[in-house]
């Protein structure tokens, strides 16, 4: 009897060290095939494992989104959007770039299965998908960087246009769906204290005038002659033309049509700026110039020119709203 037991004892042991066997061979399996799948690139490792010898010869930057799609390229003169009649880009917005780019590392393989693509933010926005495509050539045309990102609420997610695996990462890239990120779009640097009078012609009613008599003195409507029922919003729009936040530019030439508002201020030296709201390719754009009004103020008046006059803005919505708004939106009920 104790024999048997004991024969039997180790029956169950044979095929207890079996099945172990067979599982960790099939963990092998799974394992290998994982690292085949990953084509050399390590789940904890660089993205771009080699950008930080190849990017110095970075000659165009081609960023695609559904927001706004872009080109940057290097010239004679540095780095310049290209497809902005070469406006000047920000130095600093580039090393952000780089930095990024040499600091993104995978952290976790994701799915490659494409119709989980939306959910991850990684859909081809050439074909209408909410991913960015950023590419970076060199000289001779060669992909730098060719990558598809997604940025969630979730994490950041990146794949190669050309392959279906997605994988998480972790790094800082710049705000890439925002162009106007890329460049300094203040038109004109001029502080709300120069100015002393507004005058307003609005898409719709009448036209109005904004005054004060000194900086330290509150704007009033000083004409039609009116009480305002809200002093901030008439010192909001009094100084509207300090505080532009453009989303786009191109050269002034390019715009050009019928304005649909106008704004003429004048500062306490006497330099007038003559501003008008112009709508173009489905944009309203501003176009700035500045002038002298005597010889003495000639050399303050070419400053705020540049470089203002060579350049159209485009305003977002809210910004056109607030630079011309009709009367009737300070005054309530004013005709």
């Amino acid at each position: 009897m104790t024999s048997g037991l004991a024969e039997r004892r180790r029956a169950r042991s044979l095929t207890l060290f079996l099945i172990a066997g067979a599982l960790a061979a099939i963990a092998a399996v799974t394992v290998a095939i994982e690292s085949r799948g990953i084509s050399g690139s390590s789940s904890a490792g660089p993205v771009l494992p080699d950008i930080e010898e190849t990017i110095g010869g970075a000659q165009r930057i081609t960023i695609t989104s559904a927001e706004a799609a872009y080109r940057i390229e290097r010239g004679q003169q540095g780095w310049a959007m290209r497809d902005r009649d070469d406006y000047p880009v920000l130095s600093s917005r580039l090393a952000q770039l780089t930095g990024g780019l040499e600091g993104l590392r995978y952290v976790r393989r994701m799915t490659s299965d494409e119709s989980k693509h939306q959910r991850l933010g990684v859909t081809d926005p050439r074909e209408g998908g909410r991913g960015i495509l950023v590419q970076i050539e060199d000289g001779r045309g060669a992909l730098l960087v060719n990558l598809i990102i997604g940025v969630e609420t979730s994490g950041t997610y990146v794949r190669r246009p050309d392959d279906p695996q997605t994988w998480s990462v972790e790094g800082d890239l710049p705000p890439l769906r925002d162009v106007a990120s890329w460049m300094d779009l203040r038109p004109m640097n001029l502080e709300p204290e120069r100015l002393a009078r507004v005058e307003i012609v609005p898409a719709e009613g009448r036209a109005y005038i904004l005054a004060r008599d000194s900086a330290d003195q509150p704007w009033r409507i000083a004409s039609p002659a009116l009480a305002a029922l809200a002093q901030s919003s008439v010192t909001a729009t009094a100084e509207r033309l300090t505080q532009l936040q453009p989303i786009d530019v191109r050269t002034a030439p390019a715009i050009q049509g019928t304005p649909r508002a106008r704004v003429r201020a004048t500062t306490f030296d006497g330099i007038v700026i003559d501003a008008e709201l112009i709508p173009s390719d489905d944009r309203v754009w501003v176009k700035l110039v500045a002038r002298a009004n005597a010889p003495e103020q000639e050399a303050a008046a070419v400053a705020l020119n540049t470089p203002a006059s060579d350049w159209a803005y485009a305003l977002s919505d809210v910004e056109v709203e607030a630079f011309a708004p009709p009367l009737d939106r300070l005054v309530p009920g004013a005709q």
